[in-house]
């Protein structure tokens, strides 16, 4: 309430919800989709890609007549694997951090994670190594974000990069930040687009 720049309209409303999911997506002949299927995180939002995907998974399995209960297993499976993945990703935003200064982030920084979390982040530590699991949500670049912006540091790096001169290395970065910085120009800002295409009327 503090970093308002102006008058509140109403109170903040704490949002409670249940993290997880239904045992089997496909149950018989009912398949749950979305929220009906799951929660995980508001602020990560992957709703909408859990919907596309699990539509694009049951068109692949979706039964000719009657049900066969290997596609059904297969397809819950699949579902298993994949919010298993985002899980992890979420889980290690709150994990990796260093802050103490508060309960709250005290748990995080010491709770119990899965195997899945702690090998990720021991991969990445020791030579900023990251490899996606199949057609997982969070690409690479995703987790090397997530992994070095909570200050998640590697020991040591790949020893390919001891091929290429500084020289050569400080010209692929300065053309990737020419790249952005390009795209950063030609694009309006975040206020100017919101006025131009979600602004309300009157």
């Amino acid at each position: 309430m503090g970093n308002l720049e102006g008058e509140a309209f109403a109170e903040p409303r704490a949002m409670r919800f249940v993290t997880g999911k239904r045992r089997k997506s496909w149950n018989r002949n009912v398949v749950a989709l979305g929220l009906a299927s799951g929660f995980m995180e508001p602020l990560a939002s992957t709703s909408i890609h859990l919907i596309q995907s699990a539509i694009a998974r049951l068109t692949a399995f979706f039964p000719s007549a009657g049900f066969e209960q290997a596609d059904i297993d297969e397809f819950n499976a699949h579902s298993d694997i994949e919010v298993d993945a985002i899980r992890d990703f979420l889980i290690t935003h709150y994990h990796a951090t260093e802050r103490s200064d508060t309960p709250f982030w005290d748990y995080c920084r010491t709770m119990d994670v899965p195997e899945s979390v702690s090998q990720r982040m021991a991969l990445f530590r020791s030579n900023g190594r990251v490899f996606r699991n199949g057609n997982e949500l969070f690409a690479e670049p995703s987790w090397v974000q997530v992994m070095h912006g909570q200050r998640v540091i590697p020991r040591g790096y790949h020893a390919l990069v001891d091929v290429y001169s500084e020289e050569k290395i400080a010209e692929y970065l300065a053309n990737i930040r020419g790249v952005i910085g390009n795209c950063v120009q030609a694009m309006p800002t975040h206020e100017a687009f919101i006025a131009r295409h979600c602004a309300t009327a009157g």
